[in-house]
């Protein structure tokens, strides 16, 4: 199955307060008036930064995690993973002017946040049960294999209902369940580059504009925005639960392996493995889904889609 981007993301229960914007995405008037501006990175910094991410999709960036524009140093930083330096990771980090970059190490490799199968395979999934229940954000999903996401946020377009999650998920398989029942397939996604899917559910289920929290809490989402600089945000997941922190750094992009994922925000929020897909807010505002971060778990990417 070919990836292809989905269009026009937004919940249900805002539809008459959307506006779309160029992207092909959706956002409340209101949020995008109010997103915070951030620094503009000069036009060295971002041809810069542009020339990496090619080299990183013709698969030369060697041990170079991720990488970003820092406007306070002047400098695109890059993240490279501990130990001796190839021959390829070498050249990667020695592009472009050496005034502009500067270089840190990592201890472990980043790492798309799908939780690998640890359980038998499932009988498969046929989506012909009849169903009732309610799709929050923050719900474990789990896929035929045994791998498992975690549930983002609850959209529709030209009044299609869906449910998104990371693009990465589709890997671990196409048809994935909630609650020991068939909550749908995966009819498109985008990975790498982007990192989202969305869930085709099966009639019978009820999507909620919230995210249900680890303590069982609902927390009502009632707008979407783009994260910023130091904005504090909040995330659900099926494996660490309801963590927060901050954002640090913008439109990073990260070296997962299959190919760059762009775009990143890199926060302080803590996630690990089956967090992938879930939901990350700021109070009732919908931010972005968790994307990776440091294999085993740490301070992770999320991909804000909005």
């Amino acid at each position: 199955m070919r990836s292809r981007s989905p269009h026009r993301f937004f919940s249900r229960a805002l539809v008459t307060v959307l506006t779309a914007i160029v992207s092909g995405y959706a956002l409340p008037a209101s949020a995008t008036s109010s997103t915070p501006q951030t620094a503009v990175p000069s036009p060295g910094l971002t041809a810069l930064k542009k020339q990496l991410d090619r080299l990183a999709e013709q698969g030369k960036a060697g041990n170079a995690q991720y990488w970003y524009v820092d406007t306070a140093e002047g400098k695109v930083r890059i993240a490279v993973l501990k130990g001796p330096l190839d021959v390829t990771t070498r050249s990667f980090l020695t592009t472009g002017p050496p005034n502009l970059t500067s270089t840190f190490t990592v201890d472990k490799p980043v790492t798309p946040y799908v939780a690998t199968a640890t359980a038998p395979l499932q009988p498969p999934m046929t989506g012909s049960t009849s169903l009732a229940g309610t799709v929050y954000g923050g719900q474990r999903i789990t896929a035929q294999s045994g791998a498992y996401c975690t549930t983002g946020f609850n959209a529709s377009r030209s009044g299609q209902p869906y449910v998104l999650t990371a693009g990465h998920c589709r890997k671990a398989g196409v048809a994935w369940s909630l609650a020991g029942q068939f909550l749908g397939n995966i009819t498109a996604f985008s990975y790498p580059g982007r990192d989202i899917s969305e869930i085709t559910p099966a009639a019978g289920w009820q999507q909620a504009g919230a995210v249900r929290q680890a303590d069982g809490s609902i927390q009502q989402i009632t707008q979407f925005a783009r994260p910023s600089i130091s904005q504090r945000l909040c995330k659900t997941g099926a494996t660490t639960g309801t963590t927060c922190g901050t954002v640090t750094s913008l439109n990073v992009t990260a070296n997962y392996g299959d190919g760059p994922v762009y775009g990143l925000a890199l926060t302080t929020v803590h996630a690990a493995e089956g967090d992938s897909g879930g939901s990350v807010y700021a109070g009732s505002t919908g931010i972005a889904l968790i994307s990776g971060g440091p294999r085993g778990g740490g301070n992770a990417f999320v991909y804000p889609p909005f």
